[in-house]
């Protein structure tokens, strides 16, 4: 009895024209395949991906739904990138409000999140004792 073992090459067709993807899509490569899925933002097939409007988001690779009220959001946006218009407020995505920031705490626009806002403070106070202590010209 022969025994004879067979080695299969994969090909990544990511590494070659990105695989046929959209830029605003990443390519997976599968053994044998790929797969392009457009990025949150956007909805298509992959291969054609457009961004969702303003103030909408990407619900899944098919559909954009409105951002939820008192927010807005840039063209190509997901859920995270609709920021709430209300003064230090942060979206609480499950519920889809926006809710505000305890007491002591800033929102971050970058992270969606409350952030303590001691350095904020820190910094804002140390900035005036030094415009406060240069000698006047």
């Amino acid at each position: 009895m022969i025994k004879i073992k067979c080695k299969s090459i994969d090909i990544n067709e990511c590494e070659i024209n990105y695989g046929g993807c959209d830029a605003d899509a990443n390519c997976t490569n599968t053994i044998g395949s790929y797969e392009c899925h457009c990025k949150p933002g956007y909805i298509g097939n992959g291969i054609e991906c457009s961004p969702c409007p303003e103030n909408e988001y990407s619900f899944n690779e098919t559909t954009c739904l409105v951002c939820p009220q008192n927010t807005t959001s840039l063209q190509g946006s997901s859920i995270i990138n609709c920021k709430c218009d209300l003064f230090n407020h942060f979206l609480d995505i499950e519920d889809s409000i926006c809710l505000p920031c305890e007491h002591g705490f800033l929102i971050d626009d970058n992270s969606n999140t409350c952030q303590s806002d001691f350095l904020f403070i820190y910094f804002h106070l140390n900035f005036i004792l030094e415009m406060n202590n240069k000698p006047n010209k």
